[in-house]
């Protein structure tokens, strides 16, 4: 993971970020109402919670996009959310988020990567290799080890 005082970088998320986080989830394909969608408390416990793991990617102390997930008791860890405010998609951000969130898993010891796709999403998790089936609403498995 990137450190330190570089333009760009790819950091643990920290309390001080979750307002952010949660603005970043107003937009389609999160919000679904006129409410800022998701309890704010879910974002604390994602960011907080020593079962989750979240990373931001920061620009000259300005949050643009995050990746959070949750360990599951499988070994697993699934993707609550990947996001990048609407005026910085597609720069690659969301790519650069995913590959720290994968290395992180992988020092850790996460044996797999689960992650939900929308029409938003599905190309970006195909690229990364993800396995899913053709239905709409395509749920994503990625081993981190070579034997299951």
């Amino acid at each position: 993971m990137e450190t330190g005082k570089s333009k760009n970088s790819v950091r643990k998320a920290q309390a001080g970020d979750i307002d952010v986080i949660h603005n970043i989830l107003d937009m389609e394909p999160f919000k679904y109402n006129d409410e800022v969608p998701y309890d704010r408390e879910w974002i604390e416990q994602l960011v907080l919670n020593e079962r989750c793991l979240t990373l931001v990617y920061e620009t000259e102390g300005q949050i643009k996009g995050f990746i959070s997930g949750e360990k599951m008791v499988s070994g697993a860890i699934m993707i609550w959310f990947c996001a990048v405010k609407r005026e910085f998609q597609h720069r690659t951000i969301g790519i650069k988020l995913y590959y720290e969130f994968e290395k992180a898993c992988k020092e850790t010891g996460v044996n797999a990567i689960l992650a939900y796709g929308y029409k938003t999403s599905a190309d970006m998790l195909d690229r990364l290799n993800f396995y899913s089936n053709d239905t709409t609403y395509r749920e994503f498995y990625k081993p981190l080890v070579e034997s299951f």
